[in-house]
Order: C-alpha cells, then structure tokens, then sequence
C-alpha cells in the first residue's frame, strides 16, 4: 500500500460550486425552507429497490434472500410519481441488482429515462458486474467491499477483477464507490481506497448493519469503529478519495449520530413507499447500531454544514 505521505494533498477547487451546482442548490430551497422555518420535512431522497433479483449472494446482503411481487412498468411509473409528489428530488434506484429488472420489452434503461422527466437527480447502485456506462444516470455507485481476496470472499470468487474492469471501461474517475464495512474487511478498506485513487470519484462508507439482529459476527464494534474513522480522517487530509466529510466521519464515531430520517422515503419492489428511516419494512430499526453514513452526511448537509452541502452537491449533481 501507498503510504498517505507519498500523495500530494489534492486541489479541493472541484468543491467550489460552479454555476451548474449552484443553480441545482434551488432544487433544494422548498425542502430547506420547510424543514427550518416550519418544522415539516419532506424527503428529499428515495431509494428504491426496484427488484429483489440479484446475480450475486453477497454474505453480507439480506435482499438477494427475499421474494415477492414486481410492478410492472406502469407500476413503477406510478411509484415514481408517488415519490416525486412528496417531495423527492433525488432518486437512487437500487436492489438486488437494478440492471436485472425487466417487464416484458421494457428494461431499466426505460426506467431511468422516464424518471430523469421527474426527477433532478436520478442515480442508481450496482455491484458493477454488468455494463452500466450508457445509462443516462447523474451518479452511479459500484460496490466493492476490499481488494480482490477480501472483497471476494464476501461477493464471489472473481467479482473484484470483473467489477474493476468496469470501472476502468466505462466509469473511469466518474463512478462512486460504496463499501460495506464489516469485521471480515474493517482493516483491508484503508488498502481499497489507496488502489482506487484516480479511478473513481470517491469512495463512501457504511457500516454493515445487522438484520437479525446481535450477536452477529460481520457487525463492528464501536471501539474499533473510531479506530477505523480515524485512519479514514488521515487518509482524507492526504488526498485519498474518501468522499465522506471530515464532519460526517467524526460524526460517526458516535452511536448517537445525527440521522433526520424524515428527509428520507423508501420504495420495495411492490410499490410499497415508507416515509423514514430506511430500515422500515425492511428490518428491526436499532439506531445505535446503524452505519448509513449517507443518511448522516444529508442531516448535516440540512442543518448548514457547508461541506455537507457541497459534499451532497458534487454527489449528486456533478
């Protein structure tokens, strides 16, 4: 590994908001309005699991496990419309894995098209194993959980390589990386991040949450969650790409973090729209065991954090 000193501190111009950010910052006035002034949040951001399907069987994911019904295309437009009439303006579609989803002719492709004509940000979540690149998507974020031995003991053997050619092929510096922190990779992250630096946008973090509950042996214990942040904290002022803010990770080190879960909506595969925390319908809700560290980074963002703000900006707009 690339020791932090060997890196030069990067040029933080990119966080400086351009015109094109700026004017997108309108997006958020109402919302921001009504959560300050008159105590009434709206989402602002859904994800929805679009479909349950998935090519892998990730250790660490419950959803691949889960049946059930899927709407067809005039359900999921419907669904959309629900979303954006409560508010939301960003959209994150998810899984299982989103590129699977079909009905009849029609596949998320059509999907994503229809949703950009209601949406001002619309995004997706994939394990990277299939071609993405074309997709009209403002952001996309690939997992990856480690190097190739870690991360593929969690994911499947060669799902590293096939993941990392993706990125290289169609999302070389634009793609976000999302990986799930647990016991089995906690201390093989740090490398991670040092061999994506200048392939991707950024690297983000969150804690792997456990759905049946403690004990659990992939959950991280709070003591070696402050070590872990700290490395990250570090690794950050050098230049590393850890997209997470400095505040959002001291944030962290706490089990009573800020999470503002009325900013948040939820969608299943049924159509079923949840205001809230995201674990509604999806599992046992423990706050002091969460680890969405984006539903963190948006609560500071709305409480005036500038970085936060930024942060949520480049993400989703940039």
């Amino acid at each position: 590994m690339t020791t932090p000193s060997e890196i030069p501190n990067q040029n933080n111009s990119r966080w400086r908001l351009s015109p094109s950010l700026a004017a997108n910052a309108s997006h958020f006035l109402r919302p921001f309005v009504l959560y300050h002034l008159l105590r009434r949040p709206t989402p602002v951001l859904a994800g929805y699991k679009i479909t349950h399907k998935c090519n892998l069987t990730c250790r660490h994911c419950p959803y691949w496990k889960r049946k059930g019904e899927e709407q067809d295309f005039r359900g999921v437009i419907r669904t959309l419309e629900n979303l954006s009439s409560m508010g939301v303006r960003i959209l994150i579609l998810e899984g299982g894995e989103p590129l699977l989803w079909r009905n009849g002719s029609q596949s998320i492709r059509d999907v994503i098209k229809s949703a950009r004509k209601i949406f001002p940000s619309v995004c997706m979540t994939t394990n990277g194993t299939m071609p993405w690149g074309h997709l009209p998507l403002d952001r996309v974020w690939v997992s990856l959980d480690g190097p190739e031995e870690a991360n593929d003991s969690l994911r499947g053997k060669g799902v590293f390589r096939k993941v990392l050619g993706n990125i290289e092929s169609q999302g070389l510096g634009r793609v976000f990386v999302s990986t799930t922190v647990s016991t089995e990779n906690i201390v093989h992250v740090p490398d991670l991040i040092a061999q994506l630096r200048g392939k991707v946008a950024g690297v983000t973090i969150q804690y792997y949450y456990p759905y049946q509950g403690l004990p659990d042996p992939l959950f991280v214990g709070f003591e070696a969650r402050i070590t872990f942040l700290n490395r990250l904290i570090e690794m950050k002022k050098v230049g590393y790409p850890v997209a997470n803010t400095f505040g959002s990770l001291e944030q962290l080190k706490n089990a009573g973090w800020y999470c503002e879960d009325r900013l948040l909506a939820n969608a299943e595969p049924d159509g079923t729209i949840s205001h809230g925390c995201y674990l509604k319908n999806r599992g046992p809700t423990q706050c002091e065991l969460c680890g969405f560290s984006a539903h963190n980074e948006m609560t500071l963002a709305f409480r005036g954090k500038s970085a936060s703000v930024r942060a949520g900006l480049y993400t989703f707009f940039g």
